[in-house]
């Protein structure tokens, strides 16, 4: 068995992909390692040249955009390595990142996945582990005292930005862009979620792997460049792309509590998004407040989102009485959170 899979989805990234994989296979030197790429259906160009540059790369092609977990899902069953590495395509690995992770899961087996430091574009320290998410995070979050109280150790909960990050601990769940998986763990876990199209898979994965008996670690000494939200769709700045990201993150959050805190905590968390947001808007309008043309416009299409929601809610009810009541089964079926990407929203 080799030491180390690396598996990474790409979905129209080839600006970024030409940075990773050159830094990749650098770090991957004198390590028996593998390296996979997941293809989301890209038409940028990105696929043909990484065939060409790197015919050494398996690549999984699948035929649509299924998103980040159904996209390592699909390559994590061909892996051969003692150790699975799940790598943002918008990364830059350090010399010796990988190197220093494979011997940090060496000498702790009961840590069943590890992430690493990671560090923004101009080397300063990237928010990367985190407390779960809950109603008081989001509040806190939402009206800037998490921001405002950093230090804290009950305003910075969530983001835990009272701790500096340069000592190993285990935390609840880390930043999916660098995941070291266990074959162990993975065997025994699972991969992703797929109903997680984007955003939250991580969050999931961390708790299921945490519930299976094993330990969720971050550790400093590997350090990893990550160019957060320059790749798909993240990085897309067009209101209708705002609109399509927004949608899946929020479909993603409710599939999370629903998950593991059940529907009235799922409703109270998504009612919290739609008052703070209307709030925002509303205390912006009033006073005048300045923000950043992007942030207005992100509120805007929160409240938007959530009304195209709220729009088919009549539908969906009427259609599951129907169900009850006999009818047709095929016509009845109609959900109420659709995935913009591979669904129109009509």
């Amino acid at each position: 068995m080799i030491d180390i899979s690396v598996v990474i989805v790409n979905y129209n990234n080839d600006g970024v992909l030409r940075g990773c994989l050159p830094a990749l296979l650098s770090s991957l030197e004198g390590i028996d390692a593998e390296v996979l790429l997941s293809d989301n259906g890209s038409t940028d160009g990105s696929l043909p040249w990484v065939r060409s540059t790197y015919p050494s790369i398996q690549v999984i092609e699948n035929k649509a955009n299924l998103g980040f977990a159904e996209g390592n899902n699909r390559a994590l069953p061909l892996t051969t390595g003692r150790y699975v590495l799940l790598l943002n395509p918008d990364t830059v690995v350090e010399p010796d990142s990988i190197a220093k992770m494979i011997t940090f899961l060496d000498t702790k087996p009961q840590a069943g996945v590890v992430s690493c430091k990671l560090i923004n574009g101009d080397g300063s320290r990237q928010i990367s582990a985190r407390r779960y998410p809950t109603l008081l995070t989001y509040f806190l979050s939402y009206t800037g005292l998490s921001l405002q109280y950093q230090d804290s150790p009950f305003f910075g909960q969530f983001n835990m930005t009272d701790w500096d990050g340069d000592s190993e601990r285990q935390v609840d769940w880390a930043c999916g862009a660098v995941l070291m998986v266990r074959r162990k763990t993975l065997e025994k876990v699972g991969g992703l979620d797929p109903y997680f199209f984007l955003t939250y898979d991580e969050v999931d994965w961390c708790r299921r792997i945490k519930k299976a008996g094993f330990e969720v670690w971050y550790t400093p000494c590997a350090v990893i460049q990550h160019l957060d939200r320059q790749s798909e769709p993240q990085a897309n700045p067009k209101p209708e792309a705002r609109i399509k990201y927004m949608t899946v993150e929020r479909n993603s959050r409710t599939r999370y509590f629903l998950k593991h805190r059940g529907r009235v905590y799922m409703i109270l968390v998504e009612l919290l998004h739609i008052a703070l947001a209307a709030g925002l808007l509303l205390k912006m309008n009033l006073l005048g407040t300045r923000r950043a043309p992007v942030y207005v416009m992100e509120l805007k299409l929160l409240i938007i989102m959530n009304l195209r929601t709220l729009r088919r809610l009549p539908r969906v009810i009427g259609r599951m009485l129907i169900r009850l009541l006999g009818g047709s089964q095929k016509w009845a079926k109609m959900p109420l959170l659709i995935n913009p990407y591979l669904v129109d929203d009509n």
